[in-house]
């Protein structure tokens, strides 16, 4: 963090009705947003209460902008915050003024009444005493003119000292194209600019942007009247400046091995410095082809491919997804990454971000791998299906060949497209047709592809026992297959729905004549109850989606766990569930006790419940081992199953069942309640 005053940011991008669709509008907002609100970069914190910083909407009409950065300015005053204010859209100077209006969705060219005098505001920010300074930040046509007049800073409430630095992207009598010196900003301050100090101001990007934003002059204006001013006013930290932090692109993990690759050159190379960016670890590759060969100089030079891999592929998604690359398709593209390859991180990601995961992945490959590249590849490619990008995009082929991982790439979509279309292919099968709660007469089952019902059929059990209900399930596992082959697709996945009595004693991954359905399926555990809820249970089962959200967009393991006094009082566990005291999934430490009693109350409020598998329980010590799996579940579980199976070290994480009922299923289950009238088993509140 900086040693001067605290910087807010906010972000306004407006599109207007009567003017050409800006189609990079929110492309390029993000893009700056993102660069300017990066602890390493602009190091800005939200402009606005509440967190936000970035508003992009085809509704800000002009009276909502004045409002937005009215309040922009006002939290800034009131936290004596510096601010950083950029505006993005369409702009007019009316007649022979030389004043910019921004335009809202309400605005028409030269309606100034409609409009945003962009000057005026800023010189408004800058004339307030508690606001140390003012950065303004103008995408527009005719952008020089958001300049203020001099007198209305010289002169103004703050009597001179006011401090105000303005980048703009155009001169009075230019227009700007496709939001090109926005796009040109963000890569720069990503970048840095080589030979220039640890923080840029805005002659700095003035100077480095010359000539790369085509057709347009990029213009700056400075007012600093401030006489005890300590540093300048700023737009960036130079990512290639002297004393930068040398990491502010790269991960933990790379840190660590590349200083402790040159660490080991260091005694014969002193002058061979640690790599920060992609022309610093070009220069360093060079230096190492010339050093004799030796185990040192191979290993400098492997982590410094690496560490190319992951920077380049961290520019890359940004500058390709610009804002839709989000905290939830990251995590979703890790996980289904993780679930492919059967594998878990050996350390957990301290966070869903770009370069957290990527240096994961570059850094943390399997050992029958001599590098990270195929991991890389098929993250990249799932990020972009669940982003809608096209796998012939010639900008992802341009990535891989920037990585040397043309191969990787072809071996990624070819095996990406693949899993997509068996993913698509579901058997649920549930045990709820039981009156007592126990083995079933008949195993309902339906065949799904994409959360869409294809076929439903009900299996008669031989037998009311745990061998009539494992003959059913086998049976329409067969069903499901055949309906599998005509429709050209492979079955992996088997969701088994389990009345509460049963759950303790059965583990349906186990079954199977010719094979363990553990190991032809992925098979997922859930609670039968949701299929046909009681009254009470339908009542509250919004706050069970609900908590399943929020166990979603958790970073770590979101468990509270139990032990033997929290469950043995019944009455007051309910009492707790009902005050929503556990806002995560449950863990249980003990195994002595469960009954189905518990598992009920437990259920009815949370989605997701872990119990062990062992009368010796899961105690604290134990708990660790979830960190670096939580990731892959549920199939991850079902993976460790299998290594235990094969006499493979499993660890504790083995030792655990679980209930899993994620978004998914629970959409499932509502499908369900529509379109089969439910059976009315009623089961009585603990007392």
């Amino acid at each position: 963090m900086s040693e001067g005053p605290r910087r807010h940011l906010l972000v306004v991008a407006p599109q207007c009705a009567s003017m050409q669709h800006l189609t990079r509008l929110k492309e390029a907002a993000s893009a700056l947003h993102a660069a300017l609100a990066h602890p390493d970069m602009g190091d800005c914190a939200p402009g606005l209460p509440g967190g936000r910083s970035l508003i992009v909407d085809e509704r800000l009409t002009s009276n909502w902008i004045r409002t937005l950065i009215g309040e922009a300015i006002h939290y800034a005053e009131d936290r004596r915050a510096s601010l950083v204010l950029a505006l993005l859209g369409h702009g007019f100077v009316p007649g022979s003024t030389h004043t910019l209006y921004l335009m809202g969705a309400d605005s028409t060219e030269d309606a100034t009444e409609r409009a945003v005098n962009v000057g005026e505001l800023l010189a408004a920010a800058a004339n307030k005493p508690d606001i140390p300074s003012v950065l303004g930040i103008i995408d527009t046509c005719h952008a020089a003119g958001a300049i203020p007049p001099g007198q209305d800073l010289t002169g103004g409430a703050g009597n001179g000292r006011s401090r105000l630095a303005v980048l703009m992207s155009a001169s009075l009598t230019q227009p700007a194209v496709d939001l090109s010196f926005s796009r040109a900003l963000a890569s720069l301050i990503r970048e840095g600019v080589p030979g220039a100090g640890p923080l840029l101001g805005v002659d700095d990007v003035q100077r480095a942007l010359r000539g790369s934003v085509v057709g347009q002059d990029v213009t700056v204006s400075q007012h600093d009247g401030d006489p005890f001013a300590t540093e300048p006013v700023w737009v960036t930290r130079n990512m290639r400046g002297h004393g930068t932090d040398p990491g502010g692109l790269l991960g933990r993990l790379a840190r660590e091995d590349l200083t402790e690759a040159f660490g080991a050159l260091a005694a014969d190379v002193p002058s061979l410095r640690v790599p920060y960016d992609v022309k610093s670890a070009l220069d360093s590759l060079e230096v190492l082809k010339g050093l004799l060969p030796s185990p040192a100089r191979d290993r400098a030079k492997e982590v410094v491919h690496f560490m190319l891999t992951a920077l380049r592929t961290v520019g890359f998604l940004r500058d390709w997804l610009g804002s839709d690359l989000t905290t939830a398709r990251l995590r979703q593209a890790l996980r289904a990454l993780l679930a492919s390859e059967h594998r878990s991180l050996a350390s957990p990601v301290p966070e869903f971000t770009d370069i957290a995961i990527l240096d994961q992945l570059a850094f943390d490959h399997a050992v029958t791998r001599s590098n990270g590249k195929p991991s890389v590849a098929e993250f990249v490619v799932r990020l972009a299906l669940a982003s809608g990008k096209d796998l012939a995009s010639p900008e992802l082929h341009a990535w891989a060949r920037s990585v040397d991982a043309q191969q990787e790439l072809n071996d990624a979509v070819t095996k990406v497209l693949d899993d997509r279309e068996d993913q698509q292919l579901r058997l649920a099968v549930s045990l709820d047709s039981s009156l007592t709660g126990s083995w079933p007469e008949a195993v309902s089952a339906w065949l799904l592809q994409d959360g869409e019902l294809l076929e439903r059929h009900d299996f008669s059990c031989p037998t009311v026992d745990q061998a009539g209900a494992e003959a059913a399930i086998e049976a329409a596992a067969v069903w499901a297959e055949d309906h599998a082959e005509a429709l050209g697709r492979r079955l992996r996945w088997l969701d088994v729905a389990v009345p509460s009595g049963v759950l303790l004693e059965w583990r349906p991954e186990e079954a199977g004549e010719g094979l363990r359905f553990g190991v032809q399926y992925d098979v997922v555990l859930h609670w039968s109850r949701r299929l046909a809820p009681d009254p009470l249970l339908r009542r509250i089962q919004g706050a069970v989606n609900d908590r399943w959200e929020e166990i979603a967009a958790c970073t770590g393991v979101p468990v509270d766990w139990l032990d033997v006094s929290d469950t043995a009082d019944r009455p007051p566990l309910q009492g707790r569930l009902r005050d929503g005291l556990y806002r995560r999934g449950i863990g249980l430490m003990h195994h002595t006790g469960l009954d189905d009693q518990l598992m009920e109350i437990l259920l009815s409020y949370t989605p997701v419940l872990l119990w062990p598998q062992g009368a010796e329980g899961f105690p604290t010590d134990r708990h660790s081992c979830l960190e670096p799996q939580w990731l892959t579940m549920p199939e991850g579980l079902g993976h460790a199953y299998q290594r235990r199976w094969r006499g493979e070290y499993a660890g504790h994480f083995a030792d655990l069942r679980a209930v899993w009922d994620d978004r998914e299923w629970l959409r499932f289950c509502r499908l369900v309640r529509t379109t089969v009238p439910p059976v009315q088993n009623t089961i009585k509140e603990a007392s």
